[in-house]
């Protein structure tokens, strides 16, 4: 899977959904991880898994990065019930249709999603960081959004430190 883009993983996985005939079974976990505030949201669906990873670059604004990380064992699937359900555009927060997953709701829980980032998927990660700090630094030589971000960071350490 070639994507370059948060909005092509985004018409991609939508694409998948339209032509399942098992839509029942995707689910989306989605956890926050305190130490660098980034937000992790696996995808199961009725055939692999998919992790986007996202920061928060300004209010309602979010940079992110998207890859297949494998498929989802029974174990897994169990796994992820254990988090709260949310509503998904409390997390996906945007006016693009595209952005809002198919299924309405997810499940929210950061001790899951790092359970699920660190035993399952830890061989994922360091590709995901670097291609997320890629295209934040892009995102970054805008000036716009440069001031904002170091101020959000500022505010994200001062509630987490």
């Amino acid at each position: 899977m070639e994507l370059h883009g948060i909005d092509e993983f985004m018409r991609y996985l939508k694409g998948k959904y339209d032509i399942s005939e098992r839509k029942s079974e995707w689910r989306a976990l989605t956890g926050r991880d305190h130490v660098n505030s980034r937000f992790d949201t696996f995808v199961f669906t009725d055939e692999k898994v998919y992790q986007i990873r996202a920061v928060e670059i300004m209010p309602k604004k979010m940079a992110a990065v998207a890859s297949e990380v494998g498929g989802a064992s029974p174990d897994m699937l169990e796994l992820i019930k254990g988090g709260a359900p949310v509503p998904l555009s409390v997390m996906s927060r945007s006016s693009d249709a595209l952005s809002v997953m198919m299924f309405g709701m997810q499940q929210y829980s950061s001790d899951i999603s790092d359970l699920l980032r660190r035993e399952y998927y830890q061989s994922r990660q360091d590709q995901l960081d670097r291609d997320l700090e890629r295209s934040l630094k892009i995102i970054l030589e805008r000036l716009e959004y440069r001031s904002t971000y170091r101020s959000l960071k500022q505010d994200q350490e001062s509630y987490f430190g």
